[in-house]
């Protein structure tokens, strides 16, 4: 079992049947098999749709942090969601590549059972079954990244998501998971990656976040995620506006406008 070889030979789940892969060229970024899948009420995938979307990173606006957490209180999964200002933003999330009859264990994910995907998708798709479906607790926030800052870590995803498509990797729960896999390209230091506890048990991953002020600042950490949390039968991926609406939301909750593209480079202002 420890000595199984990656690959990227079939069969597949539906869901990860395919890997995405970009084409950059300059500003200019192709995304191919970009999934736009929906999902019954029991998270069984309804349709699962690949598509193809071109974007010029001088349009990216801003980059959002997601935790979802599946077994309170720590046990969580966290994804990147990109902005470019046109309601389709994109999230990248790092995933345990399964076929078909597995489900997903902390525990198997030591032993080399998945293999590592980086799934880019339509929030529609990735938090959509996760508030709409699981019901998990969703925590969904904007950072504090200045523009090019986002424009590199948008590219360094896509860097990443092309050579699993060469060089296939497995999935480990500790070594590989979501939250190391982010943290490596956003927020924390090399040298701390693998010394927080936090970025084991990620549904505490905000807390590290905030620490390396990839968060907003001058609010205590707790009054962000309270203004993060995302309520199930609010966020209805079905309904019109889902990505707005959960945007608003946040700030909303804060008592905070949303930043104008001015602002986006200058530090958040401090609450009054």
């Amino acid at each position: 079992m420890l000595f199984r070889r990656p690959t990227n030979d079939p069969p597949w789940k539906e869901e990860h049947s395919r890997l995405a892969s970009a084409d950059i060229n300059g500003n200019s970024v192709t995304i191919h098999n970009l999934r736009r899948a929906r999902y019954a009420t029991n998270a069984a995938p309804l349709t699962v749709d690949w598509t193809e979307k071109e974007v010029d990173l001088a349009d990216l606006k801003d980059v959002w942090f997601g935790i979802s957490i599946f077994a309170p209180p720590g046990i969580a999964h966290t994804f990147l969601s990109f902005d470019f200002g046109d309601d389709d933003p994109i999230v990248i999330s790092v995933e345990a590549r399964q076929r078909p009859g597995q489900k997903y264990h902390p525990l198997t994910g030591l032993l080399k059972e998945f293999h590592l995907i980086y799934v880019v998708g339509d929030e529609r798709d990735i938090i959509g079954v996760r508030t709409y479906s699981k019901r998990n607790e969703i925590y969904f926030q904007p950072t504090t990244f200045p523009p090019d800052r986002s424009k590199r870590l948008f590219l360094d995803m896509m860097s990443r998501t092309n050579e699993l498509v060469a060089q296939p990797k497995h999935y480990n729960t500790l070594a590989a998971n979501c939250t190391i896999s982010l943290a490596r390209e956003t927020i924390v230091p090399w040298w701390q990656r693998y010394f927080d506890w936090r970025l084991i048990l990620s549904g505490f991953s905000d807390r590290v976040a905030y620490k390396y002020g990839a968060l907003i600042q001058g609010y205590p950490v707790q009054t962000l995620r309270a203004a993060a949390h995302l309520n199930p039968d609010d966020a209805l991926p079905h309904e019109p506006g889902f990505s707005k609406r959960i945007r608003e939301s946040f700030y909303r909750q804060l008592g905070q406008m949303p930043p104008t593209p001015d602002s986006r480079e200058e530090t958040p202002a401090s609450p009054q």
